[in-house]
Order: C-alpha cells, then structure tokens, then sequence
C-alpha cells in the first residue's frame, strides 16, 4: 500500500529559477517521488514521496548530488 509523505529541506545556496531544474533533475524520474515543490525566494525545497519505496535521507542525499546543501525541516501540513 502506497504510504505518501512530505519532506521539507531548506536549501544553502539556490539563488535563483535557474538553478530549479538542477535540484529537480536528482529526483524527477524516481517513480517514488510523486511531487517536488521548488520555491528559490525562500530557499525551501518540498518533496511528497512514497515512504515505502524511498526514504527522506535517501532523498537528502540525492539532492546534495544537485552541489546545493540541504537541511531537512520538520514536517509541516
């Protein structure tokens, strides 16, 4: 059974659009991740994902790959 979840990572570094899609790119094609919410004005990443086929450090990871550092924010809504 699907089990959807939102992570919340605030992003050192992303300073404008342009830098969306190369955060975007590290998770866009993981059939688990069903949704990423970009925001650079307030350098804030959201990530709704399948918590049974990818973990929020799994996630982290992967968009450190992006060169940006992220911290993981408590969960909201």
């Amino acid at each position: 059974m699907e089990e959807t979840e939102k992570a919340f990572f605030k992003v050192v570094g992303m300073y404008c659009i342009s830098c969306k899609p190369i955060v975007e790119k590290q998770l866009k094609d993981d059939q688990a991740v069903k949704k990423i919410d970009i925001d650079y004005m307030t350098d804030s990443v959201m990530v709704e994902f399948d918590l049974s086929l990818i973990s929020k450090q799994e996630i982290k990871d992967r968009l450190e790959k992006s060169g940006y550092k992220f911290v993981k924010m408590a969960a909201r809504g």
